[in-house]
């Protein structure tokens, strides 16, 4: 008898048309032409215009008359609302993000770890012309800013070491931090703290201040942060700051079942 686990249940044409969709989100680019994705994906172009050409139907994706190119459609926006409906994190921090973005006057992130990346799965603007922008469904390094070094220090050590000991640490600014020595050293700090400080390690001139979100396991599930640029950081505001998140951090992971 053929075991269940054996079986390879992948549908590889939805594998394929699924790579196509991936592929906008993996670069900066906001438009990819056909030759742009048959290229990225190894795939002929008469098999990329028919995938795009379906998606287009269900407005997935669409097409510029003029560059013929092709961007992400509407009904995303409708699917990622669905997704974000769905879920109980974003849902109770919703109304204490409003309380901290007023607050702090500075921007708001709500991020979660997936597949050794942190992604923000909400966020609130600064109401301030110079602010630091929040882009939902962005991910970024583990090893660089508050929130990805919030959730990076509350792993367990196997992994940990999978992103310390085994993946590069490529610099994103000059203060990112890619010793891994350091690293555990800033990690540690933010277990002793309960918060993390980030400085320029994302963006220059860019500070954030996060803070652990645990479920009733005491997992540590996401992490929120305040952000923004440096000159409205002093070490009064940042202390400040820190008492927010954290404040706001707790009131999430109590509503959540933790138990402090």
């Amino acid at each position: 008898m053929t075991s269940t686990s054996s079986i390879d249940y992948t549908i590889q044409a939805l594998h394929r048309a699924l790579e196509v969709l991936e592929a906008f989100i993996s670069t900066d680019r906001s438009a990819l032409s056909v030759t742009d994705i048959s290229e990225r994906l190894g795939l002929n172009k008469s098999r990329v215009f028919r995938i795009l050409y379906t998606f287009e139907q269900h407005h997935f994706v669409e097409q510029d008359p003029v560059s013929k190119q092709y961007h992400l459609g509407l009904q995303l926006m409708v699917l990622s609302e669905a997704v974000r409906r769905g879920l109980d994190l974003v849902a109770i921090a919703d109304p204490i993000m409003d309380e901290l973005v007023e607050q702090s006057g500075e921007t708001i992130h709500l991020n979660v770890l997936d597949d050794c990346q942190a992604i923000c799965v909400a966020k609130r603007e600064s109401k301030y012309s110079v602010r630091l922008h929040a882009e939902i469904g962005k991910a970024m390094p583990l090893y660089a800013g508050g929130a990805s070094k919030v959730l990076l220090a509350y792993l367990p050590v196997e992994e940990q070491n999978q992103i310390l000991l085994v993946k590069d640490l490529v610099p994103i600014t000059d203060r990112t931090i890619t010793d891994p020595e350091q690293l555990e050293e800033a990690l540690a700090r933010i277990r002793r703290d309960g918060y993390a400080v980030s400085i320029g390690e994302l963006d220059p001139g860019a500070h954030s201040v996060a803070a652990p979100i645990r479920d009733k396991t005491d997992r540590v599930m996401a992490a929120i942060s305040i952000a923004g640029p440096s000159h409205r950081f002093s070490d009064d505001k940042i202390q400040l700051f820190s008492r927010l998140v954290c404040r706001a951090a707790l009131q999430i992971s109590r509503q959540l079942g933790y138990c402090s």
